[in-house]
């Protein structure tokens, strides 16, 4: 083994890491009592140690590991040694990208300081290649554990949601945490802080029925009853002296949080957001939400709280500008692919254009009524000509807008020349497009 002199005594700093899912026997006594055998196997003196208990390896960001790296392998002034001692590579760490771990451990070497993996020991002479290729390996698997992991316990909590019940976080805003026993039983409200003790017991919401909760109520009665904006509301509030959640005054955000927030109507909501592995938190469209209505007493009427919603669409410039800007994209794709569909036909540009503006084409946002999904399509009178119209549904919040695309008769629109209907409609299966006939009815509509 070219790293050990045996004349010569090797120094070290070990370090140790254990998080809450790793199983007891990778706990930091046990690493300590490992590193211990493998030092005194191979005359080494350990100088130092660094651990972290109960941190995730998914990232850098952890007191021991940094301290590590800052006050020993790049501290010119630090003690002089020779190795790292970390039991395997899942100590050093779970990161998800696996260049990471191999650029802490190269700033390591640049340093001369060599981490050695106990588990492994000291690498032989002439295997090199093998080395190179078992470390990227367990690297691999170190980060795959942390996802198959993140991916039961989404799962989990997304089965305790559909039963409507709280798979972690915070109570909003005049809600409470309520603890119940293993038969579904209220315990009480638990405080800040406070868990349950008991795996089969169970976390729901309730309204607080204090102070906090009648501030909900009076903020839905101030904006659709007395017709005052957030800003107005927030104003309203802060002149009362009532405090927000965080104990400060309110703003038009604030309001709008509270406006927004589906709980009011007793409705466990789930996965709103996508945030597991330490990754940048991202939005999830609605389709991705997991939502179990009457999973605990409403604060708000649901009617009540749709029909905010429906005038929070028009009240606020970016909501419906966004649905704009999504049906002007939609648009853009369908144009694209009747342009191809007409081109491999052999009509020349003048004539797509003018075919293309004769189709009876027509688009809807959909919408959320009650938590089902509505469309609204609306037809101009000269598509009453045609005997179909071809009507695309948008959805927001997605890279691809074009959610479903049906073929409604002309004559289902009523005397406003408009069509609503829901997923729940017979409209809804009658009149939707199998995706592998849409060129087949755009077609056919041009011959008619």
């Amino acid at each position: 083994m070219k790293f050990l002199n045996p004349n010569s005594t090797k120094k070290a700093v070990a370090y140790y890491r254990h998080s809450a899912e790793d199983k007891q026997e990778n706990s930091v006594p046990i690493q300590r009592e490992h590193a211990q055998l493998f030092a005194a196997k191979f005359n080494i003196q350990i100088i130092h140690e660094e651990s972290d208990e109960g941190v995730s390896g998914l990232t850098a960001n952890r007191p021991g590991f940094q301290s590590l790296l800052n006050n020993w392998v790049l501290n010119p002034d630090a003690p002089h040694f020779d190795f790292i001692l970390v039991y395997d590579v899942s100590r050093w760490g779970r990161f998800q990208n696996q260049n990471e771990a191999a650029h802490y451990e190269h700033q390591c070497e640049q340093n001369d300081k060599k981490v050695i993996y106990i588990s492994r020991g000291f690498p032989r002479e002439g295997q090199e290649m093998t080395e190179s290729i078992i470390t990227p390996m367990e690297r691999w698997m170190a980060a795959q554990y942390s996802r198959q992991l993140s991916e039961k316990v989404w799962y989990g909590c997304i089965r305790v949601s559909k039963d409507g019940y709280s798979a972690g976080g915070t109570a909003s805003y005049g809600m409470a945490r309520l603890l119940l026993d293993e038969m579904k039983k209220p315990i009480g409200i638990l405080k800040k802080g406070q868990h349950k003790l008991i795996s089969n017991q169970r976390v729901t919401f309730t309204p607080l029925n204090d102070e906090t909760t009648q501030t909900v109520k009076d903020i839905f009665q101030l904006f659709l009853r007395e017709w005052k904006t957030p800003q107005d509301i927030a104003e309203i509030l802060n002149e009362r002296g009532i405090l927000s959640a965080n104990g400060k005054q309110w703003s038009r955000d604030k309001v709008l949080r509270i406006l927004g927030n589906e709980v009011y109507t007793g409705s466990r909501v789930y996965n709103k957001t996508w945030s597991r592995l330490k990754q940048k938190q991202v939005e999830n469209p609605r389709s991705e939400w997991v939502i179990t209505p009457n999973a605990f007493p409403a604060v708000v009427d649901p009617k009540m709280f749709w029909e905010a919603q429906e005038r929070l669409y028009w009240l606020m410039p970016s909501r419906w500008k966004k649905g704009i800007c999504s049906i002007n994209k939609a648009k853009r794709l369908v144009e694209q692919e009747i342009k191809e569909l007409f081109t491999e036909k052999g009509l020349s540009e003048d004539d797509i254009e003018k075919e293309i503006k004769k189709i009876p084409i027509t688009y809807s946002v959909s919408f959320q009524q009650e938590n089902v999904p509505y469309r609204c399509f609306v037809v101009k009178e000269e598509m009453r000509n045609y005997k179909d119209v071809f009507a695309v549904s948008i959805a927001l919040n997605k890279a691809e807008p074009i959610d479903r695309i049906f073929l409604i008769p002309s004559d289902e629109f009523n005397g406003s020349n408009f069509m609503v209907f829901s997923e729940a409609d017979e409209g809804f299966v009658k009149y939707q497009i199998d995706n592998n006939k849409v060129h087949e009815n755009i077609l056919s509509l041009i011959h008619k």
